[in-house]
């Protein structure tokens, strides 16, 4: 799709017209922390007229909770948040799902199970935000978050624990569309090429 395409979609009238175009089926946001993951999950939800769900809005609503949060009881609270992700997606019949997801065929214990999305009443795939490890992990030093996610904690040995994943690529397992999110200067032409791609997608087309 040339550059004309993917501008067009940035227009207030095509934004307008996209959502009354509802869609079924649901988009896997991945990608490295601090990728765009959120950001762009939750426009292209608002163009595709589909919910948005952040596994770390479940999270934070159990922050809330606790006042002091150590790193056994995050683990604790982010699994139980997976859980609730994965119940109230099975309720859908669309939507746009964010989360730091494990990757497939890696045995970790960290990010959000992916099994269960073989049980979605709906066609599945997936938006995989690719940054440079380098930018994803000067963002994620940049940003503020709960305290209850430790991210300061969790700064050592960032560098190559975000080149390995990078190297990873997308989860795999679906149709993927693959976002260049180092530069989101141009985030509405980004949102619109999505949006293009993953509705095709969706309809079955390729």
């Amino acid at each position: 799709m040339g550059k004309g395409d993917v501008a067009r979609f940035a227009s207030e009238a095509d934004c307008a017209i996209e959502l009354r175009m509802s869609v079924s089926g649901f988009v896997i946001v991945s990608g490295l922390p601090a990728s765009g993951k959120t950001a762009l999950g939750r426009a292209v939800a608002k163009r595709l007229a589909i919910p948005f769900l952040d596994k770390d809005d479940f999270l934070e609503e159990r922050f809330a909770a606790f006042p002091e949060i150590d790193a056994d009881l995050r683990q604790r609270l982010s699994r139980e948040s997976d859980t609730e992700l994965a119940n109230h997606a099975a309720k859908l019949s669309a939507g746009v799902l964010v989360s730091f997801w494990r990757p497939r065929g890696q045995s970790v214990s960290y990010g959000t199970p992916t099994e269960w999305t073989s049980e979605l009443a709906a066609p599945v795939v997936e938006l995989h935000c690719r940054c440079s490890p380098d930018i994803a992990r000067q963002r994620f030093a940049a940003r503020t978050r709960h305290l209850g996610h430790n991210d300061a904690a969790r700064l050592t040995g960032l560098e190559q624990q975000f080149e390995e994943l990078a190297a990873l690529g997308s989860l795999g397992g679906w149709p993927c569309v693959e976002l260049k999110t180092s530069d989101l200067s141009a985030f509405e032409a980004l949102v619109g090429d999505a949006t293009y791609r993953l509705r095709a997608l969706l309809s079955g087309g390729s």
